[in-house]
């Protein structure tokens, strides 16, 4: 029987490695093996715990996940490296590739297909894995009656961008933000936002 596939997450998102964290643990065959929000000790963690699999998110809060995953590689970790991102530049993805990553996947990947490339991944049944967003979320969004800015903002936090990035990029204030949060769980019928990402992704999968 072949031993779980161990995985070390690299996130400044805490709701989001929080989510992660959870849905990993439940499935079989892998094992949750540690996280870190991109900070000094995380090389350290990582080449104490030796996980199979290291997802790093690109945007991190100090530095991008090129430049850690280029001191990784240089500290000798030889497990595979997947970069997770919304970014979708080819320069990055090709910079990736260069620098010894293993795979480029977009964050709004459905978490069962993540998985399921990172299996074949570790097994050896792929040599790179590449998965870029499956279905757009604003179409199963759209259903709900959600502004286009209230489409927007759900997309952005169900992708595990920050809310300070989030208002940046929307050229809106904090305030602001929270009344959409507060709208979309209301039209949407959700208590969380975890509920709010779950019923998106069952809506993708029903669409034809």
């Amino acid at each position: 029987m072949n031993e779980s596939i161990s995985i070390f997450l690299v996130d400044d998102h805490r709701i989001f490695t929080q989510s992660f964290q959870v849905f990993v643990s439940l499935q079989e065959r892998f094992t949750w093996r540690g996280s870190s929000a991109g900070d000094r000790r995380t090389i350290a963690d990582i080449l104490h715990f030796r996980p199979s699999v290291v997802l790093m998110d690109y945007h991190l809060h100090k530095e991008n996940g090129i430049e850690m995953l280029k001191q990784l590689r240089s500290h000798g970790y030889a497990g595979k490296i997947v970069l997770l991102t919304m970014n979708r530049d080819r320069q990055i993805r090709s910079a990736a590739k260069v620098y010894g990553a293993n795979g480029f996947v977009s964050k709004d990947i459905d978490g069962h297909e993540l998985l399921e490339g990172l299996r074949r991944l570790v097994r050896g049944g792929i040599e790179y894995l590449e998965l870029p967003a499956s279905v757009p979320l604003n179409e199963s969004l759209h259903d709900w009656g959600l502004t286009p800015q209230e489409r927007r903002v759900a997309e952005m936090i169900c992708a595990g961008i920050k809310s300070d990035r989030i208002a940046e990029s929307l050229a809106i204030s904090i305030h602001t933000l929270y009344t959409h949060r507060k709208r979309i769980l209301e039209k949407t019928g959700s208590e969380h936002f975890m509920e709010v990402c779950s019923k998106i992704r069952v809506r993708d999968r029903e669409t034809p």
